[in-house]
């Protein structure tokens, strides 16, 4: 997460002006609703993105120190260590793959979160794509299959049926 674009400064900014406007609104009277729609009526066009994607940085740095995600890669690594047969490989080689492009399409679809996934998921992965001999090529073509043209049929599909 050190490349996303937004230093860490701007991120504890972020989040102290985040908490500040609402412990402000709330401790003057406001709903926590009325106080929400202040801070976003108060912000500039773009801003309201913006801080949204400063959050949603924030989040993924938390979940990534947290080793929620290493936890799970040194698992699935601990699994291939112990299973060298060729059959089991390829199983958890498309395993991961499928995974990989769910969570791409549910980034979209499920839970908005676009591409934030990608610096949580993938470094601790690496070893694991290593271990298994996964091009990491392939990764990135289901990644992007994920987050592009799948995306857009699946979003056309549910707006023709709702």
């Amino acid at each position: 997460m050190r490349n996303a674009g937004v230093g860490a400064d701007a991120r504890n900014v972020v989040v102290a002006l985040t908490f500040s406007a609402v412990l402000g609104g709330v401790v003057g009277g406001m709903s926590l609703t009325d106080t929400i729609s202040a801070f976003e009526g108060g912000l500039g066009g773009g801003a309201t993105i913006a801080l949204s994607y400063a959050m949603l940085g924030t989040f993924a740095v938390a979940i990534s120190r947290s080793g929620i995600t290493d936890l799970l890669a040194q698992s699935m690594i601990k699994k291939l260590n112990g299973k060298e047969n060729e059959t089991a490989s390829s199983a958890l080689k498309y395993a991961v793959l499928v995974a990989l492009g769910l969570m791409a399409i549910s980034s979209q679809n499920v839970i908005p979160v676009h591409i934030a996934f990608i610096p949580i998921a993938i470094p601790p992965l690496l070893h694991v794509f290593a271990k298994l001999k996964l091009d990491r090529r392939l990764v990135a073509c289901v990644l992007t299959f994920g987050l592009s043209p799948l995306t857009w049929c699946c979003r056309s599909v549910l707006a023709v049926s709702s």
